[in-house]
């Protein structure tokens, strides 16, 4: 059985035709498509998103001083719009629900593929500290 796999592998590394078999598909190829796809974009880039998220995020009733972030991750669809979101990071359940919220109003820039539009992913970042959105690194006060 050695002696088998043994010849096997010398056959396919000497042979021209094996480096099909050991390189499929060719690595050329795989990088040229993947220098061609654009994921989904928001007016303004991350100032726009930034912008967008400090207008329209209410802070919740029953405010929690907890301080970290949340990220949402949302499928954008062909047409730009928001299909499906879910939390991956999580701080409380009125924060996380109003970050849903907010996401799902968004409207993007679809992703393309070799110049077609296709479904995406981005992931959001909310930043809170003191229970409270802060896009600055200074701890906020209440007053």
């Amino acid at each position: 059985m050695r002696y088998f796999i043994l010849l096997f592998y010398i056959f396919f590394t000497t042979s021209t035709k094996a480096q099909f078999f050991f390189d499929f598909p060719p690595r050329q190829q795989v990088e040229q498509n993947r220098g061609k796809f654009h994921p989904p974009y928001y007016k303004g880039g991350d100032e726009g998103v930034k912008a967008y998220l400090q207008k329209n995020f209410k802070q919740p009733k029953n405010r929690e001083k907890v301080d970290g972030r949340i990220v949402i991750a949302v499928i954008v669809n062909a047409k730009g719009n928001v299909e499906d979101t879910q939390v991956i990071r999580s701080l409380t359940r009125d924060l996380d629900a109003e970050a849903i919220r907010v996401c799902k109003k968004m409207k993007f820039k679809p992703a393309t593929s070799e110049n077609r539009k296709v479904r995406g992913r981005v992931d959001i970042t909310f930043p809170i500290r003191n229970g409270r959105l802060s896009f600055v690194n200074l701890p906020t006060i209440d007053i």
